[in-house]
Formats: structure tokens, C-alpha cells, sequence
């Protein structure tokens, strides 16, 4: 498969082995499982902006807004749990406890 210069503008063909749409986990395995093998490896991605505007590069998802950021919400709220009930093991801890990134 090749991109020619009159679909893109001020750039110079290219040839490529395989083109990996999608730069999610799975995505980014694939492309880096193929060039290990020796191909030649475009990866695309897209994201519709948020109605904020947001966007985000390789990733994903899971990487950008899903179960990665979901565990560090969660290992927040777990650490804050622990160290409220702190004192029960002998711990001084001042209180209220309170968080604020």
C-alpha cells in the first residue's frame, strides 16, 4: 500500500507493509509485534474531540480515559479510606483527612 503525493500534499510517498488503524493497545502490539519482524508499520489513530475539546495522542482508550485513569481514581479513594481509619492501628494521623489534586 502506498500514500501518493497528491493525496497529501508537501509529502513524499511512502510504502508500507502494513497499515494499523486504531493506536490503542491492541494497535500498538500489533505494529510493534510487525516491526520486529522487519515490516514496515504505519499507525493511525483518531478521536473525535469531546465538546470540551479534548483529544488525546497514542493510547486509546484505556491508556487516556478509561481504565488506566479509573485505577488512579480508585487507588485514590482507597489510600484516602486507609489513612481515615489509620488510627485504628496505632497510626496519628491528623483528621478530617482531605484530598485536593
Amino acid at each position: 500500500m502506498s500514500c501518493s503525493q497528491g493525496e497529501w500534499p508537501n509529502h513524499r510517498q511512502q510504502d508500507f507493509d502494513l497499515l494499523v488503524i486504531g493506536g490503542g493497545s491492541g494497535g500498538l502490539a500489533c505494529a510493534k509485534e510487525a516491526a520486529q519482524l522487519g515490516k514496515k508499520v504505519a499507525v493511525t489513530d483518531y478521536v473525535e474531540p469531546s465538546p470540551q475539546g479534548t483529544r488525546w495522542g497514542l493510547g486509546g482508550t484505556c491508556v487516556n480515559v478509561g481504565c488506566i485513569p479509573k485505577k488512579l481514581m480508585h487507588q485514590a479513594a482507597l489510600l484516602g479510606d486507609m489513612i481515615r481509619d489509620a488510627h485504628h492501628y496505632g497510626w496519628e494521623v491528623a483528621q478530617p483527612v482531605q484530598h485536593d489534586w
